[in-house]
């Protein structure tokens, strides 16, 4: 496929454009095959852009400008470049004139990318020009406007937009401060302008009446405002309002944490303790004091959940904006929430995304100084309510350092009896003596080493919900290690004042050198036989003769084969043995293997569930007396293969099947629900019950005063089931009166629930239409 490009250029018209295009074939057979591709038309054979280091100049000020080349599909374009300053100015009839102040040779090197620094030696509009030619001779000018501020300068003999909002640079830092300029069509215009609006709401304005078109804001930044804010600005120019939102960018640098962990070895035996040091620093590399969370899981989990299903601490509490947006001109549009008396204590929003809850000490400052002049930011009216509390409870707990604030909630938590399900310090002292797995100094008859048996297997070695870094940001922990032998991961999630986060991590090992490894079936079945294999692996430094020895209980498994064998195995290589077990009964089996040498051995064992070979079964039989009959026999059949001790026989009986239907009564009549399908299956089985016990001459009073309660869907001593009558917080209706009632009222309901139309639909009530499913049941 070829495009031509007169073609495509009047399809385009002065736009880019990218162009899908499908093709078929159809063949004698009518086979049809398919093909699709893609191309790329562009008006230009690349595109150049220039783009400050910042939003604006000042004079005598090095500025930096970044230069570009690329193709619409995003390929780099390299070449030889010129640079060009313009100094923008304007005439008696208002056209804008250029005039060339400085030139340089800025080339694109093979990513497409150019660089040059400069700077204005005067105020004014400038503007700033990059034409670059590549290999083909083909040239491209992009360019870039932009304004360089001075003393005196007020930009009244330049021209901007209704309303520009320009802050000085792209982001800034605790302590620093936004110079914005703010730019108006009009010369001496008055500005409404409006810092840290969030959520739609505004806080008071600056009022900012312009001495000519561009003037310079001062904001000082502060902790709070990290992660960013937002300034937005009204003026009037010529009967319209205009209305511009700028948010800055404030990176919340200095409210992360380093944290290390450092294992006392990064290899231990299985069964023993291995100790680590948690090192919290602040990021100037100071110590840091505050709270941790510990745990320590086998890094094979991770492998099947397909990675940790933890995300990164700091993107969770500071990977986040905070959100504004144009609320039509309406300056203060409070939303209602609680409504409180003066005083009272109101429940207020806790978590990451809270009105500058996570700023702490500087959110709290600011609530128990500042409610009573104006409403910052996203704080509610309702928060003023909460000043009391949040001045006395909330600043008591923050002036109780050094301790972080993460330990408050816990030790409430303690004391409340609440979420506390775990002892760090009580676990830690745990003897591990029954744990301890040095090889036995005395040796087995034959000169091999009896092993510890390895049983205790566990996913998580160690969980701590709190603990805390002492002066020097350093906690000290004691892993247990199960007796896998696998790779561990230690995670340490860090929390401090200030909300102040980090996390890290580290990986030890539970190892030997020589290792036994049982591989089994994940649960056995009674007549079954199975392969158990041991896979011995020799990480000595020498040659062995292993003993692998295979036992197991005398109940529910059978080895076909002799239990120990002797394998050789190499210096770093592996072995495996193979036993053909069958497996006799039900219940739990034991499994033990051992790999044993001279100079050292393992022993591992399991238990394995072995379910019976079978299900349950039920096998029924039926008959019945007619009035002239007084015995009738009933012949069982008995499964030959079938367990005696879970074997029973249940013989269930009744004097007439009107039991059942008066049992199901109440229930019938109670059920919740009122659509057409429920009316209709309440009614219909009163009124066959009713038909029934006419038709065989049995009063309901007679069923009353006898009360035996022979259901034949329940079994045990009659007189015992008595009292098992009442059911559904209802009595069994054995007044006629009561049936016919019941009857009556469900024929009433099905009349008023049908259609104009003669059918019923679902509920049969306003704007409802027929069903023709659900006339027919009716």
């Amino acid at each position: 496929i070829t495009v031509d490009t007169a073609m495509a250029k009047q399809l385009l018209g002065d736009r880019d454009h990218k162009y899908e295009i499908t093709a078929s074939v159809t063949d004698s057979s009518r086979r049809e095959i398919h093909g699709q591709g893609g191309v790329t038309v562009a008006r230009e054979p690349f595109k150049a852009y220039v783009w400050l280091d910042r939003g604006y100049g000042l004079v005598g000020d090095a500025m930096t400008a970044t230069m570009q080349a690329r193709t619409l599909d995003g390929a780099p374009v390299s070449g030889k470049g010129v640079m060009k300053l313009y100094r923008v100015t304007y005439n008696k009839e208002g056209v804008a004139e250029e005039t060339e102040e400085r030139s340089w040779e800025v080339d694109a090197d093979a990513q497409g990318k150019g660089q040059q620094m400069f700077s204005a030696s005067r105020a004014g509009q400038y503007r700033l020009s990059w034409t670059l030619t590549d290999a083909k001779g083909r040239s491209v000018e992009g360019g870039q406007l932009f304004t360089v501020h001075g003393p005196g300068y007020d930009g009244r003999d330049f021209r901007y937009s209704a309303l520009e909002l320009i802050p000085d640079k792209a982001e800034y830092a605790d302590g620093e401060t936004v110079k914005l300029m703010v730019n108006t069509e009009l010369s001496g215009s008055v500005v409404m302008l409006f810092v840290r609006g969030t959520q739609g709401l505004l806080p008071l304005p600056q009022i900012i009446r312009m001495k000519g078109k561009s003037q310079i804001v001062e904001i000082p930044v502060e902790k709070k405002d990290m992660p960013n804010i937002y300034v937005e600005a009204y003026t009037m120019a010529n009967g319209v309002l205009h209305n511009v939102i700028r948010e800055i960018i404030v990176p919340p640098e200095k409210k992360m944490l380093d944290v290390a962990v450092k294992p006392e070895a990064e290899r231990s035996k299985p069964g023993t303790t291995n100790k680590a040091k948690i090192v919290l620093k602040d990021l100037q590399g100071k110590p840091y004091r505050g709270s941790v969370v510990v745990s320590v899981y086998d890094k094979s989990l991770e492998y099947i959940s397909g990675g940790s299903n933890i995300g990164d601490i700091r993107k969770f509490f500071w990977q986040w904006r905070r959100h504004h947006y144009l609320n039509g001109g309406v300056f203060n549009r409070w939303p209602l929430h609680q409504l409180m008396k003066p005083g009272d204590v109101f429940m207020g929003n806790v978590g990451m995304f809270s009105s500058y809850i996570a700023d702490m000490e500087d959110s709290m400052a600011f609530t128990a100084g500042n409610l009573d002049g104006g409403v910052r930011g996203n704080m509610a009216p309702q928060m003023r309510a909460a000043k009391p509390m949040m001045a006395k409870a909330t600043m008591a707990r923050l002036e109780a350092a050094p301790a972080p604030m993460a330990e408050a909630p816990m030790a409430e938590a303690k004391a409340a009896g609440g979420m506390v399900g775990f002892d760090a310090q009580k676990s830690m002292s745990v003897s591990n003596a029954a744990m301890d797995v040095a090889e036995a100094e005395e040796a087995q008859e034959g000169g091999m080493i009896e092993p510890t048996v390895r049983s205790n297997f566990a996913d998580t070695a160690l969980w701590i919900a709190s603990l805390e870094t002492d002066e020097n940001g350093e906690a000290d922990i004691e892993i247990p290690m199960p007796e896998n032998l696998s790779t561990w991961k230690v995670r340490v999630w860090a929390m401090g004042n200030g909300t102040r986060v980090g996390e890290g991590s580290t990986e030890v090992i539970t190892t030997k050198d020589l290792i036994v490894r049982l591989e089994a079936p994940r649960f056995f079945v009674q007549s079954d036989e199975v392969v158990l294999s041991a896979i011995a692996h020799n990480y000595l430094k020498e040659k062995k003769t292993v003993d692998i020895e295979l036992k197991l209980d005398d109940g529910c498994l059978k080895a076909k084969d002799r239990l120990k064998k002797s394998v050789k195995i190499d210096a770093g290589g592996e072995s495996r043995v193979d036993w053909r077990v069958a497996v006799v009964k039900d219940g739990e089996a034991v499994v033990q293997m051992r790999a044993l040498t001279d100079e050292e051995s393992d022993a591992v064992e399991q238990k394995f569930l072995v379910f019976v070979h079978g299900a349950d079964k039920q096998v029924a039989f039926s008959g019945a007396l007619r009035p002239d009959q007084t015995e009738a026999k009933i012949t069982l059949e008995i499964p030959k293969q079938r367990r005696p001790e879970t074997t029973k026989l249940e013989v269930r009986w009744s004097p007439t099947l009107a039991l059942a239907m008066i049992d199901a009564v109440p229930y019938l009549a109670d059920y919740p629900y009122g659509c057409t399908e429920q009316t209709l299956n309440r009614f219909l089985p009163a009124a066959q019950t009713r038909q029934v016990l006419r038709d065989l001459g049995v009063s309901l009073a007679d069923i009353k005063a006898a009360r035996a309660n022979l259901n034949a869907q329940e079994i045990g001593n009659p007189e015992e089931r008595k009292a098992q009558w009442k059911r559904y917080d209802r009595d069994p209706v054995f007044d006629e009166e009561l049936l016919d009632s019941m009857i009556r009222k469900g024929l009433r309901d099905l009349t008023a629930m049908q259609c104009s139309d003669g059918g019923w639909g679902w509920f049969s009530g306003w704007g409802e239409s027929s069903w023709p499913h659900t006339t027919a049941i009716v």
